[in-house]
């Protein structure tokens, strides 16, 4: 199985989409600018890859989880907008370009930001799933992004900045900001293709384990990386006194940890007994093989 090629493909057919949706939208404003600029920018597009693959794997088509790859973007790249800003991180440098509030100021990055939580919200609304996804999907969207998910871990993130934190709560801030979005592909992906419970909560424990194996990746390219191949400022974790798995465990052990987290995440599905799903256990693998 070639999983560099594979991800290739998922990722043009996304970016094609991506170029089309935006195309259509018939808007001149500073902030569609902004947001389609740093929309645009790039990027591993992880997300609406696993989404593409969740659904896939259950019997679905990449086609159909698009429109859910997409707005799980659109959330992923305002959560970025709004990582970098003054407030919170102070970057200047984005998937290689500078960041939103450098390229366009500051009130409008943060404005740019909100239009895209909610331009998520009307891909799926008119997304054309059946109503119970789609409701579904904007539910767990909902719980994902709120005080127990996306938004709560940037807080504690930021607040732990210069303290020492155990594994534990370093873990539940990397689940909180990352793995919670990582959830939510496996579980648009799995939904859009089937409504057996036990699948989609399978696929969502995997994205649960992934998305805290690819927060400490992060992390230990932070620091064993340059600007050019991050597409952003190297180094700043530990500037700034990030709280990190290497802060706590030490490089090496990091790194043993990001390898547990990715077994994990492959034993999750292991039970899922169809072929189809070894495209995610080797997405995994290729993943933490980038530290390692």
């Amino acid at each position: 199985m070639d999983i560099i090629a594979i991800i290739t493909e998922k990722k043009k057919l996304f970016e094609d989409y991506l170029h089309d949706y935006l195309a259509g939208i018939n808007a001149v404003s500073g902030i569609f600018d902004a947001f389609s600029y740093s929309l645009s920018a790039g990027g591993k597009r992880i997300r609406p890859i696993l989404t593409m693959l969740a659904c896939e794997t259950l019997g679905g088509s990449s086609i159909q989880a698009l429109p859910a790859g997409l707005a799980i973007e659109m959330i992923h790249t305002f959560s970025l907008i709004h990582d970098d800003l003054p407030a919170l991180d102070n970057d200047g440098l984005r998937r290689g370009m500078p960041t939103c509030h450098k390229r366009f100021g500051e009130a409008t990055a943060i404005l740019a930001g909100d239009a895209l939580i909610f331009q998520a919200l009307s891909v799926i609304s008119s997304s054309g799933y059946p109503e119970k996804v789609e409701t579904d999907i904007l539910r767990v969207i909902a719980d994902v992004c709120g005080i127990d998910g996306l938004v709560q871990g940037e807080y504690l993130d930021v607040m732990a900045e210069g303290k020492d934190l155990t594994l534990d709560e370093i873990a539940d801030i990397y689940r909180k900001k990352t793995s919670r979005l990582f959830e939510l592909c496996m579980y648009s992906g799995a939904r859009i293709a089937t409504d057996d419970t036990q699948k989609i909560h399978a696929f969502m424990q995997y994205g649960a384990f992934l998305g805290l194996a690819f927060q400490a990746i992060d992390d230990i390219l932070d620091i064993t990386s340059t600007d050019e191949v991050l597409g952003k400022t190297s180094g700043k974790d530990q500037i700034q006194g990030k709280a990190t798995v290497i802060k706590a465990l030490g490089l090496e052990n990091a790194r043993l940890w990001a390898g547990q987290m990715t077994n994990e995440a492959t034993r999750s599905i292991a039970q899922i007994s169809d072929k189809r799903s070894n495209v995610l256990e080797e997405l995994a693998q290729w993943m933490a093989q980038r530290v390692m």
